[in-house]
């Protein structure tokens, strides 16, 4: 799937309740705190290391440390 259908699909999947959608890419990494964010990345390993130092350091005001990653080739 090309970059901009990847874009497509996490608009189709979260466009109403997030309020932002940053990057592109294949992997899906979520921040369900306070307000859902959603940034996507290249790879898997992109991921996995914003979502630890995510988790480290938290994700702003009102952290709850409901973080994820999605692999939007995955239905």
């Amino acid at each position: 799937m090309a970059e901009k259908s990847w874009r497509a699909e996490a608009r189709r999947r979260w466009g109403k309740k997030a309020i932002r959608i940053n990057g592109d890419g294949q992997y899906a990494f979520l921040t369900w705190c306070r307000v859902l964010e959603v940034t996507l990345l290249s790879t898997r390993t992109e991921a996995e290391e914003l979502k630890e130092n995510v988790d480290r350091t938290a994700c702003g005001g009102g952290c709850t440390g409901d973080h994820e990653i999605v692999d939007l080739s995955i239905t």
